[in-house]
């Protein structure tokens, strides 16, 4: 739980600093799993998950799109804690058993004069409680009305890998994409629409820095280009068998397939190097690990301190010699 401390601590130093950060969540926020064992587990889980809601409370959040495992303490839960909220939560595409959406299927945030269409998706998962409707149906049936009044759109999809494949064939107007399965540490956006997968729970911020200037060209992703020039010059570099200076093409001269992929492989270093010096809408990010050179803000960790108290007294799992909830992915840890 110290992660939400210092998670404030951020945001608190980007407005300090005169920016306008906008807060998001693509889900599974509130718990690790999707099943919890009844019991003393379960309810410890939810003063947990009580701890974050109110501290995102307390730190501001613009969107926050529920996932699968959002659901692991049940409907009413997830409800009580939504209705307790001062922050929304969003999705096209999660509804009662009578098909009417659960929440807003989006919200539109206006900053600096730019309008930022906010849409929460999750990919099918099974519950009895709920529906999870088709998730690219349903994107497809809201993204129009998104569309007019945004000038950029951000979809917060609690994703499984073959929806965003399936995604991308879509040609849907969408500018990034946020998505909050999978462990992997997104190193850029990859080459489609930028896609951020937000893993290692607690334990990273993922920040975004945006220049928008013109919305109807392109946001250029400069750490996939900067990421691509250097990963395709080692590729370069290591078929010059150990000879630094040698020439590809007549080191290859013979060999017609080898030729064509050096050919493309420079195709590619020119095409990112043209969308850097072309650049007009930019996306520049950086991954904040949440370590001990981060102040935890106090009011946050109030909050902790009144939920490690009201786990004590009903009994739940002892913290670590640390004051570490069961819940922290360092609990128990001697580092």
């Amino acid at each position: 739980m110290g992660g939400l401390a210092r998670k404030a601590t951020i945001i608190e130093n980007l407005i300090k600093n005169g920016d306008v950060p906008i807060v998001l969540d693509a889900g599974d926020l509130f718990f690790k799993s999707s099943d919890i064992d009844p019991g003393i587990s379960l309810d410890v889980a939810k003063v947990n998950a009580e701890i974050i809601n109110e501290s995102f409370n307390v730190m501001g959040c613009d969107g926050f799109s529920p996932g699968s495992k959002d659901f692991a303490a049940g409907l009413d839960f997830l409800m009580t804690q939504y209705n307790n909220a001062k922050f929304p939560y969003i999705s096209c595409n999660i509804a009662n058993l009578d098909n009417e959406l659960l929440f807003k299927p989006y919200v539109i945030k206006s900053i600096k004069g730019m309008k930022i269409g906010i849409i929460g998706l999750a990919s099918e998962f099974e519950s009895d409680e709920i529906k999870v409707l088709n998730p690219l149906e349903s994107l497809q049936n809201i993204i129009d009305e998104v569309q007019v009044q945004s000038d950029f759109i951000i979809l917060l999809f609690n994703s499984k890998q073959q929806d965003l494949s399936k995604l991308y064939s879509f040609n849907l107007d969408i500018d990034l994409i946020i998505s909050s399965k999978g462990r992997t540490r997104s190193s850029d956006g990859g080459s489609k629409i930028p896609t951020f997968i937000a893993g290692d729970r607690g334990k990273i911020v993922y920040k975004f820095d945006l220049s928008l200037v013109d919305n109807e060209l392109p946001l250029v992703d400069i750490a996939w280009c900067e990421n691509t020039i250097s990963r395709v010059n080692d590729r370069l570099n290591k078929m010059k068998q150990g000879d630094v200076n040698a020439n590809l093409q007549s080191l290859y001269k013979n060999d017609k397939s080898t030729l064509n992929k050096i050919s493309k492989y420079e195709s590619q270093i020119d095409n990112a190097h043209q969308l850097l010096e072309n650049a007009i809408n930019i996306l520049e990010f950086e991954k904040i690990e949440l370590g001990k050179t981060i102040f935890d803000r106090t009011d946050i960790l109030k909050i902790v301190d009144r939920g490690k108290q009201k786990i004590l007294e009903m009994g739940g799992p002892m913290l670590d010699d640390k004051g570490r909830l069961p819940e922290d992915p360092h609990h128990g840890h001697t580092h």
